[in-house]
């Protein structure tokens, strides 16, 4: 009975080896850099305020863009993801991040924060993430082979506690990376994403459903 059971111990030996390279390989290899996004903060002092109290909901997107991994647009329709960097969040939770913070820096309404906390407010600004995508074309805004990054928001103003839709509309920016690389690509995203933030603000205060403005 000793000698028959020799061959599964050695298995076992085997394969005890094989998951100790496995863990050794996944604690040596090193992490991923992580990107974040930041806010805009440099609204004009004339911008109008509004005593309106906001909330900004999590972006809706696809299953491909709601990933922290940084996606390529190969094709009209397909995509990849850059290997060598991903997000510090989510793609929707960085936009809502960013424009939260866009309301608050623009100082433009009473008071603004994320829909998750269930604060009690008079209008939700609500958003579909339609494109979120880095493309290596010249079709995609960059020069020929050059890297450029698309942001589109499709947003809508919704009154509460009605829930009715007053407006709607579609936002988006193009930035051309300084560099086909991962750290300038992030850099275009932050600045296509602080494009689309500043014409949020604006377009949600100029809303004539919002209370009378005043300085």
């Amino acid at each position: 009975m000793i000698k028959k059971m020799r061959p599964l111990r050695h298995l076992t030996i085997a394969l005890a080896v094989l998951g100790l390279a496995g863990c050794a390989k996944m604690f040596t290899e090193p992490p991923r850099p992580l990107y974040r996004l930041t806010a805009p903060n440099d609204f004009p002092a004339t911008l109008p305020h509004v005593p309106a109290q906001l909330v900004v909901d999590m972006p809706y997107a696809p299953a491909a863009l709601d990933t922290q991994r940084i996606a390529v647009s190969k094709s009209p329709v397909s995509l990849d993801y850059l290997a060598d960097g991903e997000w510090a969040d989510r793609a929707p939770g960085l936009v809502q991040t960013a424009l939260i913070e866009a309301f608050e820096n623009s100082r433009a309404v009473g008071g603004v924060g994320p829909q998750a906390l269930g604060l009690r407010a008079d209008f939700v600004v609500e958003s579909d993430l339609r494109h979120f995508e880095v493309a290596f074309d010249s079709q995609s805004g960059g020069t020929a082979g050059g890297a450029a990054v698309s942001v589109a928001l499709a947003v809508k103003l919704v009154k509460v506690p009605e829930h009715k839709i007053l407006a709607q509309t579609l936002i988006s920016a193009r930035e051309p990376a300084a560099a086909n690389a991962t750290p300038q690509i992030a850099a275009a995203f932050d600045s296509a994403v602080a494009s689309v933030a500043k014409q949020v603000v604006a377009w949600t205060i100029a809303n004539s459903a919002l209370p009378a403005k005043r300085r």
